[in-house]
């Protein structure tokens, strides 16, 4: 517990602490990262996002856990069309649709499916051109585990996703 109070201390102190940042032109771009937004159980999952251009992006993401208790796995994928473009972040309205399967090793198995509906923000620093920090808020309707839900969905920014971006446009630097 103390590890992750001095991760989100030192988190928060180079978000005060860091300079200019630039905005980021992210059409035909890969992000390969992580995830915990999608799932019903909040499963850290592995990532990856490609913007078509740049206003819309697609999300995979895919997760598992397999123990002695039980083996589980999601599979999920979102849409991303950004609606207000800053200078060091986008705002993007997303829509998901996913898929989880339970097998625990006493009972029966379950699968369930989620979608949800609502707002992400994705920011970048200086320094760190190709590395994106995302959050999101929204709507989630459940039906896994024999139990139906709609709730609100949010994540803080421990749990929220990471992506390191490869490719896209090529930026001409000017020397003087």
């Amino acid at each position: 517990m103390k590890a992750l109070r001095f991760f989100t201390v030192v988190c928060i102190c180079a978000l005060l602490v860091t300079g200019t940042v630039y905005a980021k032109d992210l059409r035909g771009q890969f992000g390969l990262g992580f995830s915990s937004q999608l799932s019903p159980n909040d499963m850290n999952s592995v990532s990856g996002k490609y913007w078509l251009n740049n206003e819309l992006g697609f999300q995979g993401i895919f997760g598992f856990e397999f123990s002695d208790d039980v083996n589980e796995y999601d599979v999920g994928g979102k849409v991303m069309f950004k609606i207000a473009d800053e200078e060091n972040m986008y705002v993007a309205a997303i829509g998901g649709l996913g898929l989880a399967h339970v097998d625990p090793d006493s009972g029966s198995s379950d699968t369930g499916w989620w979608t949800s509906a609502g707002v992400g923000i994705e920011y970048f620093f200086s320094g760190l051109p190709n590395l994106g920090f995302s959050t999101e808020l929204g709507l989630k309707l459940t039906d896994y585990r024999d139990n139906t839900s709609f709730s609100t969905a949010a994540d803080t920014f421990v749990s929220a996703g990471i992506h390191y971006y490869f490719g896209g446009p090529k930026v001409s630097k000017s020397v003087e």
